[in-house]
């Protein structure tokens, strides 16, 4: 039988399935043998690249090893000479060692960092494993949480499986949507539901009863939301993304982008622009050009203008440069501003 590889790259936007990638990886090179205990990169070293070649050039007298985990490697490898290094430690590793790299990149990235391009290169010519791991997309998380609650021996109901997979988000499509920790929350779930009903079916009503909605926030969404004058939604959305730590002034600059992007279009699809003309020009994908001249088409010429006049005075307000133009009202927080604007501006 062939000794499992001894070295590793495993990247992907979901964080727990990286994280049980090494402790299989780890798990692997442990079986017939002494178990190998795993050793995480202290990144205050001096020299790092040098610590780590320390530990895996030096082979185990008894016992086992040790497999060197190097988790987001890019920040290492940012010069050609550290790369190099990187490369040069993968030909030392000792037997009975093991090296591997973890890279978490955004949700929809369709590829890793450039810098690391070599290391994982170099990994997969000498036999190493090199590996993608995606989170479920959109309509993927129930049939996630029904198998992963059958590997952690967990009897969960159909319509527990749905309930939770909705509760973290699972019907959000929008593709700027952070995907990167959702299994790591729903597992977690998991973990609290089987505390709540030891050895007992976990049923629709627990979920009910136990996990709030974690729907993620999607910049997309709002655009779109405001764009179609869906007030209640854009209000919503709007106040998730804030909830969700995203700075107001940058909802309220690509906000001022899409408003100005549908007067244009407003303006050229009066004066008989099709939605395929949008396409050339104004670089626009086919699908998106449609969606945004139906948007457009919802506001005369005289809304879009207020409604990007007003916006100044959310941007203002929200760097605390401003804000009390309503006297009356007093100051003007960023968020109160930008809630008014939705509920003023958005109405049609």
């Amino acid at each position: 039988m062939d000794a499992a590889p001894a070295l590793g790259y495993f990247w992907g936007d979901d964080a727990l399935a990286l994280r049980r990638a090494v402790e299989r990886f780890v798990a692997d090179l442990s079986a017939g043998g002494n178990p190998l205990e795993t050793w995480r990169l202290d990144r205050t070293e001096a020299d790092v690249l040098g610590a780590l070649g320390m530990r895996v050039a030096t082979a185990p007298l008894f016992g086992g090893g040790i497999v060197a985990v190097v988790t987001e490697p890019v920040s290492l490898l940012r010069s050609r000479p550290e790369q190099d290094r990187a490369v040069a430690l993968l030909g030392q590793v000792a037997p009975g060692n093991g090296l591997a790299f973890t890279e978490l990149v955004a949700t929809g990235a369709r590829e890793p960092a450039a810098a690391s391009g070599r290391v994982r290169e170099a990994i997969e010519q000498a036999g190493g494993i090199v590996r993608r791991l995606e989170s479920p997309r959109a309509g993927q998380l129930e049939g996630w949480i029904a198998f992963r609650a059958r590997e952690l021996g967990l009897d969960l109901e159909p319509g527990a499986a749905k309930l939770l997979a909705e509760r973290v988000g699972d019907t959000v499509h929008e593709g700027d949507v952070d995907r990167r920790h959702r299994t790591e929350f729903t597992e977690a779930q998991l973990d609290l539901l089987s505390l709540f009903r030891p050895g007992l079916r976990i049923r629709r009503a627990d979920v009910d009863a136990l996990v709030a909605p974690a729907v993620p926030s999607s910049t997309w969404a709002f655009l779109d939301a405001v764009g179609q004058r869906r007030v209640a939604e854009a209000s919503r959305l709007g106040a998730g993304l804030v909830a969700d730590g995203i700075p107001l002034p940058v909802v309220v600059t690509q906000l001022h982008r899409r408003m100005r992007q549908l007067l244009e279009i407003r303006d050229r699809v009066a004066n008989g622009a099709r939605p395929a003309d949008l396409v050339a020009r104004m670089r626009l994908h086919p699908k998106r050009a449609e969606i945004l001249a139906r948007q457009a088409m919802g506001w005369d010429v005289e809304e879009l203008t207020s409604a990007l006049d007003a916006l100044l005075e959310v941007d203002l307000a929200s760097k605390g440069l401003a804000g009390d133009a309503r006297r009356a009202a007093g100051p003007m927080t960023g968020p109160l501003a930008f809630a008014l604007w939705i509920a003023e501006h958005v109405a049609a």
